[in-house]
């Protein structure tokens, strides 16, 4: 019987494109897989903050900023076209993601499109930008980093709720269109985490209950790094203490 690969070098070299990988989860997530030798490939729209962790990170991996609007079409596609040219994507992270968190009646319908247009259509247009070159390999791994918002109701959460259950059923069917073709689809759904989605008052208050954004990348690490004949379909995360 073929040996596995060790689990310590399954990520080293492997292509990783991390859209939202300026702040929070995003930046723990490229941290943590510098760490294991893969490539990066990262996207986000802050320009400033992009540059500045691929150049903290370019002494341990080969790191590519590609700043965009990952809503647009246009954008994804050049970066997309951009990254390629090293080589197709081994792992697309759909990290990128917004919440504006109050009533329905005080939403406005800027604010809905925008949850829409990140947490569900930034996904697809990445995830349609890689996946030729995965069926093509018969190989690759699609994660989306979701939110415990898309299976369990909050006061304040209607739009956002209803962007990340978007994402979650856009998940599950594009699983079962493509794990005969050796792809994987992982969905991380975690709970309360400490980054800036959550107001300042917020953190103030819960921060210390919170999960960590590098506990949640450490998580991703594992499980990428895991047994390749078995395909982790959905993990929910929580804090200790359950929901806030």
């Amino acid at each position: 019987m073929t040996e596995l690969r060790s689990e310590t070098q399954r990520l080293r070299d492997k292509r990783v494109w991390i859209t939202g990988a300026s702040r929070g989860i995003g930046r723990a997530l490229a941290e943590a897989l510098a760490a294991q030798g893969a490539h990066l490939v990262l996207s986000a729209r802050s320009a400033d903050e992009l540059h500045s962790l691929a150049k903290s990170l370019a002494e341990r991996s080969r790191v590519r900023a590609l700043p965009c609007d990952l809503g647009r079409a246009d954008d994804v596609a050049a970066a997309a076209a951009i990254a390629a040219e090293q080589g197709d994507i081994d792992i697309l992270i759909n990290n990128a993601g917004m919440g504006v968190f109050k009533p329905l009646t005080e939403l406005s319908i800027d604010e809905f499109d925008a949850m829409m247009n990140i947490n569900m259509r930034a996904a697809f247009l990445c995830t349609r930008a890689v996946l030729p070159a995965m069926l093509s390999n018969r190989a690759g791994t699609i994660v989306n980093i979701n939110s415990v918002a898309a299976q369990t109701a909050f006061q304040g959460c209607t739009a956002y709720g209803a962007s990340k259950a978007a994402l979650l059923a856009f998940s599950r069917s594009l699983r079962a269109e493509v794990r005969e073709q050796g792809i994987k689809v992982l969905d991380m759904i975690p709970g309360a985490t400490a980054t800036s989605i959550w107001s300042e008052e917020a953190l103030a208050q819960h921060g210390e209950v919170m999960m960590q954004a590098a506990d949640l990348a450490g998580l991703a690490v594992d499980l990428l790094s895991g047994n390749p004949r078995m395909m982790i379909e959905e993990i929910v995360i929580r804090p200790q203490n359950g929901d806030l």
